[in-house]
C-alpha cells in the first residue's frame, strides 16, 4: 500500500427525512393591521403603573453612596510619591502646551485679522476704481 494510493469511499445510508411542513401564514399583512385603541381605563392603570416606578438615581447621588454601598468606610488615598511627581511633571507639561497653543491660537487670530483688513482695503480700492471707470465711461459716452 503506498503513500499516495486511493482508498475505496464508503458509501453512507442516510435515512429518509420527513418533508418539512410549513405554518400557515395569516392571510393580512403587517402595515393592513389596524391599531388597537386603548380604553381610558387601561390608559390610567398604565399611568399609575408607570408613576409607581421609583426613579434613577442621578450620577451625584451614587458617587455621594458609593462607600456606603460598597459597605466600607471612606479612607485616606495613598499614592507613592514617584507617581504623584510623574502626574504633577504629566500636569505641568500639559500646562506648558496649553499656553503654547493658547499662544498659537492668538496669534492666528491676529493674522486673521490682520487678512480681513487687507481684504477689505481691496475691496474698498477696487470699488473706488470701478466707479472712477464708470465716471470715466459716462464722459466718453456723453460727447
Amino acid at each position: 500500500m503506498g503513500l499516495f494510493s486511493s482508498k475505496k469511499k464508503e458509501q453512507s445510508v442516510r435515512p429518509e427525512l420527513p418533508p418539512l411542513k410549513f405554518p400557515d401564514l395569516p392571510q393580512e399583512g403587517f402595515s393592513e393591521k389596524k391599531p388597537t385603541l386603548i380604553t381610558p381605563e387601561e390608559a390610567t392603570a398604565i399611568k399609575r403603573a408607570v408613576s409607581s416606578v421609583p426613579r434613577a438615581p442621578s450620577r451625584e447621588e451614587i458617587y455621594k453612596e458609593a462607600p456606603s454601598i460598597m459597605g466600607q468606610p471612606e479612607k485616606p488615598l495613598f499614592v507613592k510619591v514617584e507617581k504623584y511627581k510623574e502626574v504633577m511633571n504629566t500636569i505641568n507639561h500639559l500646562k506648558e502646551k496649553l499656553k503654547d497653543t493658547t499662544a498659537i491660537l492668538n496669534e492666528l487670530n491676529r493674522i486673521k485679522d490682520e487678512e480681513e483688513h487687507e481684504i477689505n482695503s481691496w475691496q474698498k480700492d477696487l470699488d473706488e476704481i470701478k466707479e472712477k471707470l464708470m465716471t470715466i465711461d459716462q464722459a466718453l459716452f456723453e460727447s
